[in-house]
This record gives structure tokens, sequence and C-alpha cells, in this order.
């Protein structure tokens, strides 16, 4: 362990909790949290807990400005195999953290993401709409994985724009641990 001041706690954050500029065209929250969802930082920074973001998925595979798209759209051999990649690195690097002393604290994802749901995702539904329903996003099941593989097991949890503060408490009780 690095003992110089350092609070030698991390945790691994969805990119889009960090920079809402890389949202797709269509979510309101870039119009709430137009840079970051300034709450999820403060209290981080309140318990002093280091932020790992990872990398976006979608960003990097479709581009900047780009449409939402389910789940169901997503989950391409290509896609899926983009996200292991990534998934693989953000467990070695985990694994290395744990190794060297530190405390991972957990993964704080995005709700109904398709790449980092933890609870929901959106997906096509037998109609042709977008339905939101239990299950993970692609990088969210390629990172469980990943970190199964390693031994490493954290806990998984997720932002909503629509419960605010019933994250916050979720994110606040596993950052008190």
């Amino acid at each position: 362990m690095v003992m110089n001041g350092r609070s030698n706690r991390v945790i691994l954050v969805s990119h889009c909790i960090i920079n809402s500029n890389s949202i797709c065209i269509g979510p309101k929250t870039p119009s709430i949290w137009p840079a970051m969802i300034d709450e999820v930082v403060q209290l981080l920074m309140k318990y002093r807990v280091g932020i790992v973001q990872l990398p976006c998925p979608e960003q990097l595979m479709y581009g900047f400005v780009r449409e939402g798209i389910t789940k169901t759209e997503m989950d391409t051999p290509n896609y899926r195999s983009f996200c292991r990649k990534i998934a693989e690195d953000a467990a070695e690097l985990t694994k290395n953290y744990l190794k060297n002393g530190f405390k991972v604290v957990g993964f704080l994802g995005k709700r109904s993401s398709p790449t980092c749901g933890v609870k929901t995702v959106q997906v096509t539904g037998v109609d042709g709409r977008t339905v939101e329903v239990e299950g993970q996003g692609i990088l969210v099941e390629e990172l469980r994985k990943e970190l199964e593989k390693r031994g490493v097991n954290l806990p998984f949890i997720d932002f909503e724009r629509t419960e605010v503060e019933k994250c916050l408490k979720e994110l606040e009780d596993i950052l008190k641990s």
C-alpha cells in the first residue's frame, strides 16, 4: 500500500457520469447536468474516493454525435468484442489496485444504458418500440465476467436521473463501508 497521504480508495465509473458531453442525442441528462453529474462528484470528493473513469465504448465506436439506440440494436459481435477489451483492461487495472493495497469500492453505471446499465437497459420490444427491462448493459456484462475470472467481487450500482436522492444514498452507503 502506498502511504503518502493518498486515500487508497477508488471507484470505477461509467464515462458519462463524469462527462455528460459523451452522451448520445436524446437523453435529458445533459440538460440537467451539462458537464458532469455534480452530486456524484461532490460525494466522491467528500469521501476522498478517486475516480477511475472507464472509456465510453459508444462514443469510441459510434462517434461523438449519435442517436440513442437500444441494447438489441447495439449488441453485435463487433461491439461486444470492443466492450470486452475495455472490460479486460478495467478488470486488470482493478486487480492491480487491489494487489497494491487499494480498496476498489465498486462500479457506478448509468441506469437504462445499453452499455452501462446495471439494473435496467433499453431494448427493442416485439412491437418495435423501445422498452426498459431488467438487465445489464453490454459493458457491464463483460466487466462482471472479467472481474469474476480474476476472483474480484465488487458492488455494482447505477445512477438514474429520476431517482437522484435514492441513487446518491446507495452510493454513499458503499462509500461508507
